[in-house]
């Protein structure tokens, strides 16, 4: 499936919330793990608490010992750290997925980062929009601990539309490597949670808009069931439901169900005010 994921570090503790991921990867997939640093020009002296890397020579140091703790593990693991101060690291690391061959990119999101993160989006955001390979997301522990990488659900929110369709494939993989079941998701509006030209007919004609809903609710389960078939072809235990509300809203209590350790879902890669404008589901959640 993957065999060259690419981890990029930036030396402090919560980015390294992703090695228990990218060694499970490493496991499952027999592939080789990627750790890169970039050093970036005008960087502050520290970074999330910690003296941000500035030379070539500790980075290297601070790549190894990253490494070590993977190759105990029997998984193959390679270092690089570009040394040119860079000022566009997520430029940096989508260049890094060409030149490394790398397949998947495992990478830290630290959340909200102020104004700056509003504007033109966070570096995990960056990396979406630019790249070309599918991105692995790990959401970092405020205290920097790591947690074993052993989900018992993968979610797969879909909509209905082809673009979505884009993570069955991955998300049907994924699971049958990890031993986890999917569990597909559609969000239906409900005449309160109405956007567009729908929210529109929910004003002029509320029974209308009521009947409309239910509709689609059905054509969601029967659209479900049909998706779970290739699941199940597969060998892969799957379940379906359609939530009614808010998208974002209704996915993020999804996610917070027992089990759950993994999203799967198709982005337009989107970042900043542009995905705050469009409603980017992916960006929100």
């Amino acid at each position: 499936m993957y065999r060259r994921l690419l981890v990029p570090l930036d030396g402090s503790r919560l980015a390294e919330s992703v090695l228990p991921v990218a060694e499970r990867l490493g496991q499952i997939c027999q592939a080789t793990v990627i750790l890169l640093h970039v050093l970036e020009r005008g960087a502050p002296t520290t970074v999330h608490g910690q003296r941000h890397l500035c030379a070539r020579e500790e980075a290297d140091a601070y790549l190894q010992t990253s490494a070590e703790r993977l190759r105990v593990q029997g998984i193959s693991v390679e270092t690089h750290t570009h040394e040119v101060p860079e000022g566009d690291v997520s430029r940096s690391i989508a260049t890094h997925v060409r030149e490394t061959e790398a397949d998947l990119i495992v990478l830290c999101t630290h959340g909200s980062g102020g104004m700056r993160d509003l504007l033109f989006g966070n570096i995990a955001q960056q990396v979406l929009k630019r790249g070309t390979v599918p991105v692995l997301l790990v959401r970092a522990q405020p205290d920097g601990t790591s947690h074993a990488f052993m989900p018992r659900r993968v979610l797969v929110p879909l909509d209905g539309t082809a673009a979505a369709e884009a993570a069955i494939a991955p998300a049907r993989d994924l699971a049958r490597l990890l031993g986890a079941a999917v569990h597909l998701v559609m969000v239906v509006a409900t005449p309160g949670t109405m956007r567009g030209e729908q929210q529109l007919l929910g004003q002029v004609m509320p029974a209308t808009a009521r009947a409309a809903l239910d509709l689609e609710e059905t054509e969601a389960c029967d659209y479900l069931d049909e998706t779970a078939g290739r699941f199940r072809s597969a060998g892969v235990s799957v379940t379906t439901e359609v939530r009614r509300g808010d998208t974002t809203s209704a996915l993020a209590d999804e996610a917070a169900e027992p089990g759950v350790g993994l999203i799967v879902v198709a982005t337009h890669g989107r970042a900043g005010v542009q995905a705050i404008w469009t409603g980017s589901v992916t960006a929100r959640l």
